[in-house]
């Protein structure tokens, strides 16, 4: 502990703190709200997720823990817990910015425009927290930094050579990939079992729908795994995977069908097109199109930057093994 930096125990410290506070936040929401929500779906959900999301909370408790050990399993952690962090808010402040701006006018969302400074408000908090997962994500990936959680500093060098592993924000997208396909089949009796797909426009039957959900499935469960066991295919896979969903989603938020396949899947789902609250989710379809595009892009560019250092590692992996 005594060869950590001071910048490094004050970001371990904003890691734990931060953590501490998201706990408490959702899991205040989820005792406040649990009698005054409706009993309906998909209100009857939340305060379930509410509590999921509070426990998420511990892993970052868990990471702070280990940076103050000098454990480098923790110092990877905080670099995909910053990208994590990072994104979710970028995704946060554009909401907000969106209306600041008058591209969402807080009338056509059911909104008292007075609330517009809260929103404002909103934004300088997610910018904040955006700032810090972003200095995370620097700080943690310093030679200087890296130096310090060094587990073979001053200790002889291995006989063996070191088994070659997949870079961590291919290894964190992974994971990501095989968590979003499980989470996806366990909700398939819930929502996939029941909504149509649409691809490029066109809105296929439930049947069919069916088959597209689960290869989409299968697929995203094969490239995780596979980008875990260095498998070239699967980065290839992963990219043209996330390609096409992007073209698809893009092309058909814009277009004239959209509505109409969102009033499907509410049917579908049996929720009432004057259902409280769900103006809220009802934004111009060139803001839902970008909001779900931009992540998607900068996550396609993302593969394309650490392509060289994955291929890397495979070939590393193919020498040990000959």
């Amino acid at each position: 502990m005594g060869q950590l930096k001071p910048s490094v125990r004050i970001a371990a410290s904003s890691i734990f703190l931060l953590s501490l506070v998201h706990i408490l936040f959702w899991a205040f929401l989820a005792v406040v709200l649990r009698k005054d929500l409706p009993l309906e779906f998909p209100y009857n959900y939340l305060i379930p997720i509410f509590w999921i999301i509070a426990a998420a909370g511990a892993l970052g408790l868990l990471v702070a823990l280990g940076i103050f050990q000098a454990r480098n399993w923790a110092r990877i952690s905080a670099i995909a817990l910053g990208v994590v962090v990072a994104f979710f808010c970028a995704f946060g402040m554009s909401v907000p910015l969106l209306i600041v701006f008058g591209a969402l006018p807080l009338a056509t969302l059911g909104l008292d425009v007075r609330l517009k400074n809260d929103f404002v408000r909103l934004f300088v908090v997610y910018f904040l927290v955006f700032a810090l997962a972003v200095w995370w994500i620097f700080l943690f990936s310093k030679k200087s930094t890296v130096a310090q959680f060094s587990t073979n500093a001053g200790s002889v060098a291995p006989a063996e050579p070191r088994k070659p592993a997949c870079p961590p924000p291919i290894a964190l997208l992974a994971w990501l990939m095989i968590v979003s396909g499980a989470l996806s089949g366990l909700s398939w009796p819930l929502i996939l079992e029941r909504i149509p797909a649409m691809l490029f426009t066109h809105i296929f039957s439930v049947d069919a729908s069916q088959w597209i959900w689960g290869v989409n499935i299968a697929l995203f469960l094969a490239c995780g795994i596979g980008l875990l066991k260095l498998q070239s295919w699967s980065y290839t896979g992963t990219v043209a995977l996330h390609i096409f969903w992007l073209v698809s989603l893009f092309a058909s938020q814009v277009s004239s069908g959209y509505e109409s396949y969102m009033r499907i899947c509410l049917n579908a789902l049996e929720i009432p097109q004057n259902y409280p609250g769900l103006n809220l989710l009802r934004f111009p379809q060139w803001a839902s199109a970008l909001v779900t595009a931009i992540p998607t892009a900068l996550l396609i560019a993302g593969l394309f930057y650490y392509r060289r250092s994955f291929n890397q590692a495979v070939a590393d992996s193919r020498h040990l093994s000959a």
